[in-house]
């Protein structure tokens, strides 16, 4: 047998063993790469925490303390301490004393350079509950804040309203028939409420129907297309019973309900300007040869929703508005208590009215949170207007309704500053 050495071994069985070790090298190679351990990648240095301690004398005035980060430029860049009591400071000599970590209000660090330190305490201010507007189901805090009325129900002899509240939520009530009033809120009912989908004789297009007392039938009616509507109940055979005509600028009716024991029924009718729940009775009914029947129907209940895209005050009291205008009544200016530990005079101060995801606060124009007025969600737009040199009305509206709150005791406050300091 011939050997590498060997003539007669020829020069491509050499390249070929050559080849062979190559790859034997390689593969052993990356074996030990794959077996070998990862290298430690050491983590970047995090930035050495910045702690920047503030201490301030308190003014003396008992109250609850809100505290503000501004920067260079006057600009409020942290709320440190909002309504907090004195116990949640450390107490210091002849000072209180708290700290600030250098960053914004999301966390963000913020830039070095100069920053100021400023609030106030806030004596005994008086945050009342006054009226609401534009709502008649809303009737005090524990109140629905419906914004919409959908389909009316009658089910198990109960009157059920779906309805849209502030916000969004889809939601029910079951409403007292002879008042209207909320007995308890349900989950909404799914279904179609109206199945007679061909229109019978005298009925032009029904827009909404439902089941009488002795087997009659109401329907909503759309008469022709200039939108006008009628109310009518027909009997077994399609005659017309009673109607309830609709003139000029009434509310048209868009959903109707029945009782099937008694002549009443229930209307959600809109107009331009407001949406109303109805509850109707009968009282008598008169036969008209040229007219036909005629019904002399008495009010139960009337609660209306009136539509208001924007809101402004006259003589104090809020009016629907399609816009309000611009900065009307956003801040106000109030007086001061003086400090004397810091020689001040009687200063002033614009207080504004803030909203959150919480409900709303009296704030300083630049932001500083002073004294919650109210837990109400989904807030859109608040006024707030001076009455006297102690007081001021708040109106809040979240698209359903309008609350006024009175804040009375607004010359109990007091400034302090921390001073100027340099954030490294």
């Amino acid at each position: 047998m011939a050997g590498i050495g060997d003539p007669g071994y020829s020069f491509a069985h050499r390249m070929r063993i050559a080849l062979l070790f190559v790859v034997l090298f390689a593969l052993a190679s990356t074996q030990a790469q794959l077996t070998a351990p990862s290298p430690t990648v050491s983590p970047l240095p995090s930035p050495p925490p910045r702690n920047v301690p503030l201490r301030f004398a308190l003014p003396p005035l008992e109250g609850t303390i809100s505290l503000g980060i501004y920067d260079g430029a006057g600009k409020l860049v942290r709320v440190l301490h909002r309504e907090d009591a004195v116990t949640d400071f450390t107490a210091g000599n002849d000072a209180l004393e708290t700290d600030w970590d250098g960053n914004d209000e999301e966390g963000h660090p913020l830039p070095n350079g100069k920053y100021n330190a400023r609030g106030y305490v806030v004596g005994d201010l008086k945050v009342e509950g006054v009226d609401y507007f534009f709502n008649d189901w809303v009737k005090d805090e524990k109140s629905p804040h419906i914004r919409r009325l959908a389909q009316l129900w009658m089910e198990n002899g109960e009157l059920r309203v779906d309805a849209e509240l502030a916000g969004g939520k889809a939601t029910a009530f079951i409403c007292d028939q002879t008042t209207g009033a909320i007995l308890r809120e349900v989950t909404p009912t799914e279904g179609m409420h109206c199945s007679q989908v061909p229109a019978p004789p005298n009925i032009v297009h029904a827009i909404d129907c439902a089941a009488g007392k002795d087997g009659t039938t109401w329907f909503v009616d759309a008469l022709d297309e200039n939108k006008s509507r009628e109310v009518k109940q027909l009997s077994k055979k399609h005659e017309v019973l009673r109607r309830l005509d609709y003139v000029g600028d009434d509310p048209r009716p868009e959903r109707i309900e029945a009782s099937t024991l008694s002549d009443k029924i229930f209307l959600v009718e809109q107009s331009r300007i407001l949406q109303r729940l109805r509850g109707l009775t009968l009282v008598r009914t008169l036969s008209n040869a040229a007219e036909g029947p005629v019904s002399d129907w008495k009010s139960l209940f009337d609660k209306k929703i009136i539509e208001h895209q924007n809101f402004s005050l006259v003589n104090d009291r809020p009016v629907a508005a399609s816009a309000a205008a611009a900065g009307e009544l956003e801040k106000i200016t109030q007086s001061l208590l003086p400090n004397p530990l810091q020689n001040d005079q009687p200063g002033k101060v614009d207080l504004a009215v803030g909203l959150d995801a919480d409900g709303s606060f009296l704030s300083t124009s630049d932001g500083l949170p002073l004294r919650t007025i109210s837990e109400t969600p989904n807030l859109s737009r608040a006024l707030i207007n001076s009455t006297s040199s102690k007081a001021a009305d708040v109106f809040q509206d979240d698209g359903a309704v309008v609350e006024q709150y009175r804040v009375s005791g607004l010359d109990q406050m007091m400034a302090f500053d921390c001073g100027e300091f340099e954030l490294k």
